[in-house]
């Protein structure tokens, strides 16, 4: 069930747990009425030999996208294209020479790329976190460039923290893909998981348009899931302490919060889709038996 994307037509698309090959699952879309209309399934690349498939970025027309790999110490790293029905089409075969483990596609075609690149030569080097745009034909087109505001150290961070070293390999995140999106200005919006939550706007091109602040809505919140419609964000934060989830809309431009709402689906549900013209959230939750329920809720 995790993770879960949608699309802007409101269509679902969910990754299964395949028992007899866990790494090389296939992914299921489900179109707004709970029927499902699609399979992207990894073994329609047979040629590939692939070892495993991780994670997926629907494509403007209906299809999907998906990065998967083929051996381990050195590996070849691909892009999988599936068409709309299901059907495999051209993979791509990504010039890269580290090691992948996040990934989202822009509406153009290009692909944005995020892992750790290390010395294979060098048993101590623990790497280096980096991301990078690549365009269709597999080619790095340009390496992405962080810098964070700087945090209040909380107790025992700076112990955490392992010395300079370490402090310089956080200016450069390994980005948690599995929430971006494309913004209606074609755009990739992703969110990395502090707080407060910082969403940074990606162009096809690899340049960092901007960086946008969502503030928690309650102290010791943290955001759990992410979308964005139109010219709003949806983020979700979760509050161990007190065993709640909300929800905060927030301006894409500005970070402003226009409204918040309290979830009263639980914390085992996961935040599916966002639509900000019908004012629909989509959550998803596994009920008896391992069924999935999907469950929508209007603003109030």
């Amino acid at each position: 069930m995790v993770p879960s994307k949608c699309d802007a037509d409101g269509n679902l698309y969910i990754r299964k747990y395949a028992m007899d090959r866990p790494l090389l699952g296939p992914v299921v879309k489900i179109n707004p009425e709970g029927k499902r209309t699609a399979l992207f399934d990894p073994a329609a690349f047979p040629q590939l030999g692939l070892d495993r498939a991780d994670e997926f970025s629907p494509a403007s027309d209906g299809g999907l996208y998906q990065i998967a790999q083929n051996g381990v110490v050195k590996p070849r790293i691909y892009v999988l294209r599936f068409s709309s029905d299901g059907s495999a089409s051209s993979p791509t075969l990504l010039d890269a020479d580290f090691e992948v483990y996040t990934f989202a596609a822009f509406a153009t075609g290009n692909f944005l790329v995020s892992g750790v690149r290390r010395d294979l030569q060098d048993k101590n080097d623990r790497g280096r976190n980096f991301t990078a745009v690549f365009s269709a034909d597999g080619r790095e087109l340009a390496q992405l460039s962080f810098q964070e505001p700087h945090e209040p150290a909380k107790a025992g961070a700076k112990a955490a923290t392992g010395g300079p070293a370490k402090q310089a390999e956080k200016s450069a995140p390994m980005l948690d893909l599995a929430d971006a999106e494309v913004g209606s200005d074609g755009n990739l919006y992703v969110m990395h998981g502090s707080s407060p939550a910082l969403v940074y706007v990606i162009a096809p091109s690899g340049m960092i348009m901007q960086t946008i602040k969502v503030a928690a809505p309650v102290a010791g919140s943290v955001p759990t899931g992410f979308h964005v419609s139109g010219n709003q964000l949806a983020i979700s934060f979760s509050n161990e302490e007190n065993q709640s989830q909300t929800v905060v809309v927030a301006d894409a431009q500005t970070g402003r919060q226009i409204a918040s709402y309290a979830d009263a689906t639980g914390l085992g549900t996961s935040f599916g889709c966002y639509s900000a013209n019908e004012g629909v959230f989509t959550f998803l939750k596994l009920g008896e038996a391992n069924a999935l329920e999907v469950i929508r809720a209007e603003v109030q």
